[in-house]
């Protein structure tokens, strides 16, 4: 994983849970000195937080978190991600390369979409599980993979079940979220950025899809030549490529 770090708790009832997850992780359970790992992920049976050697924490909630997963005024397929993905054209079934913190993927649930968001980081991947397993509601709408989105795009190339592809990459410069500060520097701690996002470009342009949706930052270079449409909001726009099925 490249990444050092262990997993803690201390509640009687855990100890199972704790050992599929540090199993999947392959990182020790309970050391002496959490603290000296650059990754510290406490369970507790609330749930999961990661913390980084400066003990700022990291915790992923559908159902609490209201800022940045329970949106208000909703403008449904009028929203420019609906309209760039095609939902008026019929697109439902998305394929997420980039799950990051899920934002962008349960948002896609909220506008009618049934979405696979794929995850490299095993940390952050064990986070959002997590939050799913507690958010009844989103389950049979959303699914998070463990994988590195282009290893994925290449293996699963024969897939027909996406219709279209979105793709957020990470860049250096600071994005627009309503995380806190904190929690902020712990994401980006852990994920870094997305150097390889034209090679993932490049990959998700092979798939049989309609379109593939690249998100940017307001006034940024295309990622790749090619963009069909544009659609463009106040802080990001929704490059769109299409393909001749």
């Amino acid at each position: 994983m490249g990444i050092l770090a262990c997993l803690t708790f201390q509640e009687q009832g855990l100890s199972a849970k704790a050992q599929e997850l540090a199993s999947f992780l392959q990182i020790p359970v309970n050391p002496e000195n959490p603290q000296s790992f650059t990754f510290h992920l406490e369970l507790t049976f609330a749930g999961l937080r990661l913390l980084d050697s400066q003990e700022r924490a990291l915790e992923i909630d559908f159902l609490k978190d209201h800022l940045n997963y329970q949106r208000r005024g909703l403008r449904g397929k009028n929203e420019l991600l609906a309209k760039a993905l095609g939902y008026s054209k019929g697109v439902r079934k998305v394929l997420d390369l980039s799950a990051g913190l899920g934002i962008d993927a349960v948002f896609m649930t909220q506008l009618g979409f049934q979405v696979t968001s794929v995850e490299r980081s095993r940390l952050l991947f064990v986070l959002l599980d997590e939050a799913l397993k507690r958010s009844e509601e989103l389950q049979p709408k959303l699914q998070f993979i463990c994988a590195d989105s282009f290893e994925y795009l290449q293996s699963q190339t024969s897939s027909r079940d996406i219709e279209a592809i979105y793709f957020d990459p990470m860049y250096p410069h600071k994005k627009k979220t309503a995380l806190p500060k904190q929690e902020m520097v712990v994401f980006r701690e852990l994920v870094g950025n997305d150097e390889d996002a034209s090679r993932v470009l490049e990959e998700a342009l092979k798939w049989p899809v309609s379109r593939v949706v690249v998100k940017r930052p307001l006034g940024a270079e295309e990622l790749l030549p090619g963009v069909r449409h544009s659609f463009e909001g106040k802080v990001v726009r929704y490059d769109v490529y299409m393909r001749s099925l």
